[in-house]
C-alpha cells in the first residue's frame, strides 16, 4: 500500500495512526526526498497543512538546522536499507520541541522507486524530565561533592556505593579504591565485628535518622593504618524493595584535640605548667574521698620561696619567673610521680603525697629542701640562688576538711618562716 498509493489513498489509513507519519519517496533528477502523504498530525510537527507541503523536499518542508540531519539520515537508509532513529528539536515560537524520528525503507523487487516511512513521535515532556533530572543530578553532586563533611552511602549488603570528595580526603581513599568495598575497611578492627549488627538493627527499626548530636564519637580507619576521631549522622532511605544507608561523617580529631589542649591549660598555670589552684583543689578533694573510703591518709606540703620579693625588686620580674620555673623543676624533680605539686599562688606551692606517712614525708621535705638550697639559676650573667621554708602535715580519718587542713598547714608554714626560713615545720 504504502508504496504506490498517493496521498489520497493513503490518507484515511495514515490518519489513524497514533504519531506523525509520513511518506517521502526519492526523486533521483532532483535528488531529493518528495514528501508523498503524511497525516495530521505530521502537519503539527511541520507547522503547516499537508497541502502545501506535498510533492515538497525536505529542504523546503523544514528548515536547514533540521532538513541537513534528516536528510543524512534518509540517505543512510536508503544505501543501507536498514531502519534509522534519530531525534530531531523543533523550534516553535521560542520554545523546543523534541522528537523521536524513525525512517524505514520501503522498496519493491524490481527497484523501481525508492520510499521511507517516517514515524515521529513526541519526547518534549521526556526530554525536560530527563533535563530536570539531570539538572537535579549535578545540583545533588555539587552539594555532595563540596560538602564540608564527608558522606558515605551503603546498600543493604554494606558495600560502599557513595563516596565523596570530602570521605575522600578524610580517609585517604580514591572513591575508585573504596567503592563496592565493605564499610567495614573504614573501621578499626575493634569496631568491626559488631558493625554488622548495629546496621542491621537500625534497618528495622522505626527511626530514619539519628541526629550527630545524639551518637556518641567513634573512630574511622585512614588507608595509612591512622585512627581518628569522628561523629557519624546515619540516616537509611528506602527505594522500591531495597534501603540504602547514608552517613554523615565529620573528623572531629582537631576538635580533640583544642579541647584537650583548652582542658589542659585550664588546669596548669601558665608560667610553670604545674596545675593551678583551681584543679589542684579538684584532686585533694578526689584524695580525701578516696583516703576517707580507704581509711588510709596522706601528706601535705606547702612550699614557700624565701624573700622571693627581693628577687622580683633586684633583678626584675622576668628573673624571678626564671626563678620560679627553675624552682618548679626542681621540686617536681624530688618527688615521684604518683605525687603532685600545684602551684598556689605567688611563690607558694602545694605538694600531695598519698599514702606517705608523716616520717616519710619528711624525708621527701627534706630532699626537696636540699634540692632547693643548691638550685642555682643563671639570669643575664647573674647567680640566683634560694632557699625554701615546708609546712609539713598528716591528714587521716573522716574528719578530715579540705579548708581546715590547708589553714593548719599554711599556720605550719609560718611557723617555718618565722623560726628561720630555709627549714621544715611540722608543729604550728
Amino acid at each position: 500500500m504504502f508504496f504506490l498509493s498517493d496521498h489520497d489513498t493513503l490518507i484515511s489509513s495514515i490518519e489513524a495512526i497514533g504519531a506523525s507519519f509520513a511518506v517521502f519517496e526519492f526523486d533521483p533528477q532532483s535528488v531529493a526526498f518528495e514528501l508523498v502523504s503524511c497525516n495530521s498530525r505530521y502537519e503539527d510537527l511541520m507547522g503547516y497543512s499537508s497541502a502545501k507541503a506535498l510533492g515538497q523536499p525536505l529542504t523546503t518542508i523544514f528548515p536547514r538546522y533540521i532538513h541537513n540531519p534528516l536528510k543524512e539520515a534518509f540517505i543512510h537508509c536508503k544505501n543501507e536499507r536498514i531502519a534509522l532513529e534519530t531525534e530531531i528539536v523543533l523550534d516553535y515560537k521560542g520554545q523546543e520541541r523534541c522528537w523521536r524520528s524513525i525512517v524505514s525503507p520501503i522498496v519493491n523487487s524490481a527497484d523501481e522507486k525508492f520510499r521511507i516511512i517516517q514515524t515521529c513521535v513526541e519526547i518534549t515532556e521526556k526530554k525536560v524530565l530527563e533535563k530536570q533530572l539531570n539538572l537535579s543530578m549535578k545540583r545533588f553532586e555539587a552539594v555532595v561533592n563540596n560538602a564540608y563533611d564527608g558522606i558515605i552511602t551503603i546498600d543493604e549488603q554494606q558495600n560502599v556505593k557513595l563516596f565523596n570528595e570530602a570521605a575522600q580526603s578524610m580517609f585517604g581513599y580514591s572513591e575508585q579504591e573504596i567503592m563496592g568495598q565493605p564499610l567495614t575497611k573504614l573501621l578499626p578492627e575493634k569496631y568491626q565485628a559488631k558493625h554488622h549488627g548495629y546496621v542491621e538493627g537500625f534497618k528495622r527499626s522505626q527511626v530514619d535518622s539519628r541526629p550527630m548530636q545524639t551518637r556518641a564519637a567513634v573512630q574511622g580507619l585512614r588507608k595509612d593504618g591512622s585512627e581518628f576521631a569522628i561523629e557519624v549522622t546515619i540516616s537509611k532511605i528506602r527505594i522500591a524493595d531495597n534501603v540504602e544507608f547514608t552517613a554523615v561523617i565529620r573528623d572531629i580529631s582537631e576538635k580533640n584535640q583544642l579541647l584537650e589542649e583548652l582542658i589542659l591549660s585550664s588546669r596548669r598555670d601558665p608560667l610553670t605548667e604545674l596545675y593551678n589552684r583551681r584543679y589542684f583543689t579538684e584532686l585533694l578533694h578526689s584524695e580525701i574521698t578516696r583516703s576517707r573510703r580507704f581509711k588510709r591518709g596522706f601528706s601535705l606540703l606547702m612550699l614557700d620561696i624565701d624573700h622571693f620579693k627581693s628577687i622580683n625588686d633586684r633583678y626584675g620580674h622576668a628573673c624571678g619567673d626564671a626563678a620560679l620555673i627553675a624552682f618548679s623543676k626542681a621540686v617536681t624533680n624530688s618527688i615521684r610521680e604518683v605525687d603532685t605539686i600545684c602551684r598556689w599562688g605567688g611563690e607558694e606551692f602545694l605538694v600531695l603525697l598519698p599514702e606517705i606517712p608523716k616520717v616519710t614525708a619528711m624525708v621527701v621535705a627534706e630532699k626537696i629542701r636540699k634540692n632547693i638550697e643548691n638550685l642555682e639559676t643563671i639570669y643575664e650573667g647573674d647567680l640566683i640562688k634560694v632557699t625554701v621554708s615546708i609546712g609539713l602535715e598528716y591528714f587521716s580519718g573522716d574528719a578530715i576538711e579540705m579548708s581546715s587542713m590547708i589553714n593548719k598547714v599554711d599556720q605550719i608554714l609560718y611557723r617555718a618562716k618565722d623560726t628561720g626560713r630555709n627549714k621544715i615545720s611540722t608543729e604550728i
